[in-house]
């Protein structure tokens, strides 16, 4: 198994002083969202490491230095009542699929990627403790679909608490699910679901995907017509980065699990 700096609920128990300090951060925060209302602050993206951002990725990402990055064109099979393995009712598959698709190790990130990204290299985390190899990080992507994958989880907390205790208390299946789900209530998973909802809101602005999603006649419905969800787009190819990944992580038990 897999443990990911980037999980939180199950490496990091809560007791209830901890529930407390984080019902009062959430206090905090929403005075200080009042206190800035009126001074709201300057964007950042006009900042030169911003404007530069795509041509500096280039050179600090391993996997694009290696040539990896390969583009083909698809429509999305996005139908409503289109039957993925990532869909439907919480199962041992569903959770195995997700997280085959996300929690596959880290990456080494040159010395000088930080200063290329306008980051300050101090605190960072070298590879092996070793000051002479390169930092770890994570490719975002991964970050955002475990963001992805926890928000669908907290869709469906109830339903692991009532029909898959038996599973989520075996061997380390509990570490699939990243919630307490004996608690309807925790405040610290609603905090990390917040955070996971504002990481994928910052990632699809900045990247506002600009491909035209076209309207169908359909005279079965009252309108007359649906959106056609199954958009054209121009993709990286998913496997040829998932092959890089679990070639090149440190992390030597990510190597080992099974392809999505």
């Amino acid at each position: 198994m897999n443990f990911s700096v980037f999980k939180y609920s199950y490496l990091a128990p809560r007791d209830k002083s901890s529930e407390s300090f984080e019902d009062q951060h959430l206090v905090d925060q929403d005075d200080d969202l009042e206190k800035s209302e009126t001074q709201l602050p300057k964007p950042r993206y006009r900042d030169h490491a911003f404007r530069l951002f795509p041509w500096i990725l280039a050179f600090i990402t391993p996997a694009i230095e290696d040539g990896v990055v390969e583009y083909y064109d698809t429509d999305f099979e996005n139908e409503f009542a289109h039957k993925t393995k990532y869909r439907g009712p919480p199962t041992p598959e569903i959770e195995a699929a997700w997280d085959q698709i996300w929690n596959l190790g880290s990456v080494e990130v040159p010395l000088d990627g930080p200063a290329r990204l306008g980051k300050a290299h101090e605190n960072l985390v070298h590879i092996d403790s070793d000051e002479t190899r390169g930092y770890t990080g994570m490719l975002e992507v991964f970050h955002q679909l475990h963001c992805l994958n926890l928000i669908r989880q907290y869709t469906w907390k109830d339903y692991y608490d009532e029909h898959m205790r038996e599973w989520l208390d075996t061997g380390h299946n509990h570490a699939l699910v990243d919630l307490n789900v004996t608690n309807h209530h925790s405040v610290g998973d609603r905090m990390h679901v917040d955070h996971c909802i504002e990481t994928l809101r910052l990632q699809l602005m900045c990247n506002a995907d600009m491909t035209p999603m076209l309207v169908l006649k359909d005279d079965t419905v009252a309108v007359g017509s649906k959106a056609d969800f199954n958009v054209h787009h121009k993709c990286r190819s998913w496997d040829r980065l998932v092959a890089w990944q679990r070639s090149n992580t440190p992390d030597k038990d990510a190597r080992g699990l099974n392809p999505s």
